[in-house]
């Protein structure tokens, strides 16, 4: 090949270096197959040199990037784009070599988000072949994708009615994995932006959230306009959070048309929540406050749906905040900050109307026990006042469960790839047909948002 017939596009704002000035690293313990080194050549040519090569600035021998020089080669490159390092030692540059790669296989796939963002690329005429993946695998995803609408054992056309009324079917098991519910997931993603920033890294312990993002937690934003479309008031709900973390559910029940006030620990994560809403003209107000003191803000009997999905205790460290629930040295200091807060957040609501939190159970780091925390929170709720009224299972996707699941075998657990959404009523429940009216639950605002 030769770069005069194959032009590769390079990263702006990085530098060049001469082929010939590089030294691969004779010890390099990473090895390349022609075939991989095909794949590089193909996704060069499909979307440039994407990734420099890292250089040690002095030796000039390479830390990271061997295949891509090679690929270069193959192409006939003169000039490859380099990123220089000079701040490590000797013995932290063998140790990026060897971790740039590892670090890069420990990385798994959501398989369920894959197989749908495979499938529309092969709706859209693309050539698959630069994503490197193996025939076997592909066939596996594309046919996936194919089956997640609908189960085997129900008739599409019920299905489909459900979904247009309802955004999915009222039961009492939700699968994200369906084609429906990433479909909007991906919308409501791309509207709302969020990704975690404020809290890269937290996530410490093997568990099952609402929706991964890298080493963070980020709640659904789908289930989040269920809640508000199902349990709320349409138009005008007042919408209360005293754990409210990320910008999702603020977001979404705003944009639904609700007024939402949440209740937010720490000041960074505050502040982002409210700049995304802000700038998209909602109608939510994020307060940097401890959640226990949510009646300091928000009058009793004013609210029209309590909403949250609260800490799994240690199982994701939000700060070193000494009132930060997921902080504590105990669960019993962890669930009182809990109790106190519910406690209060109840009490804002008026009557008639529902709360919805999110939970699953968590494992004593030291047993391996499960802790009961699901019924914990639905004694805390029943205490209050609140009667428990659905209970509603979250499949979530896969996400790096299969990588886990023999790992987790060896003690005999099983990876929980569910979470629990719990519906409590307060008040009278003759009164709910009078007061939530069968009204559309659903619209295609998102379709008008994307090509208006």
């Amino acid at each position: 090949m030769d770069d005069l017939n194959i032009k590769i596009k390079f990263p702006d704002g990085i530098s060049t270096w001469g082929v010939e000035d590089l030294i691969p690293y004779e010890n390099n313990p990473r090895t390349h197959s022609q075939e991989q080194l095909q794949q590089l050549v193909s996704s060069m040519i499909e979307f440039g040199f994407t990734n420099p090569i890292l250089v040690d600035k002095v030796s000039k021998e390479i830390i990271a990037g061997h295949g891509r020089l090679m690929a270069a080669q193959m192409l006939g490159l003169k000039k490859v784009p380099v990123i220089a390092l000079s701040h490590l030692s000797e013995a932290q540059r063998r140790k990026l070599i060897i971790a740039d790669n590892q670090l890069a296989l420990n990385a798994g796939w959501d398989e369920d988000l894959l197989s749908t963002e495979i499938s529309a690329l092969k709706e859209m005429g693309e050539d698959l072949d630069v994503l490197g993946f193996d025939d076997e695998f592909m066939d596996e995803m594309l046919n996936s994708a194919l089956n997640s609408d609908f189960s085997s054992d129900e008739e599409p056309e019920e299905m489909g009615s459900l979904v247009e009324k309802f955004g999915v079917p009222p039961f009492s098991i939700l699968e994200v994995r369906k084609g429906y519910w990433q479909d909007r997931k991906r919308q409501w993603k791309n509207l709302i932006g969020e990704n975690g920033e404020s809290r890269t890294g937290t996530l410490f312990q093997e568990g099952t959230f609402i929706a991964e993002m890298g080493t963070v937690s980020i709640l659904d934003p789908v289930l989040c306009e269920i809640i508000v479309s199902w349990f709320g008031l349409g138009k005008g709900t007042k919408c209360v959070d005293p754990f409210s973390g990320d910008t999702s559910f603020g977001f979404v029940s705003a944009v639904k048309g609700c007024e939402f006030t949440g209740i937010e620990l720490r000041q960074e994560q505050a502040k982002l929540n409210q700049v995304r809403c802000d700038k998209s003209k909602l109608n939510a107000k994020y307060i940097c406050d401890d959640g226990q003191n949510v009646l300091k803000h928000v009058e009793e009997k004013s609210q029209d749906l309590l909403f949250s999905c609260p800490p799994y205790f240690d199982l994701e460290v939000y700060s070193d905040l000494d009132n930060d629930a997921s902080n504590q040295e105990s669960y019993e200091e962890f669930f009182k900050i809990l109790d106190n807060a519910f406690s209060e957040a109840i009490k804002t609501l008026k009557d008639n109307r529902f709360a919805a939190i999110v939970v699953s159970n968590i494992r004593n780091q030291k047993t391996g026990f499960y802790r009961n925390f699901v019924d914990d929170i639905i004694r805390l709720f029943q205490r209050n006042g609140m009667a428990f009224y659905n209970d509603i299972i979250l499949v979530d996707s896969l996400g790096s469960a299969p990588r886990r699941a023999a790992h987790n075998m060896k003690n005999r657990k099983v990876v929980k790839v569910h979470q629990n959404v719990l519906i409590f009523y307060k008040g009278d429940s003759s009164k709910i047909k009078e007061i939530y009216k069968d009204d559309v639950f659903v619209d295609n605002f998102l379709e008008e948002e994307n090509h208006g």
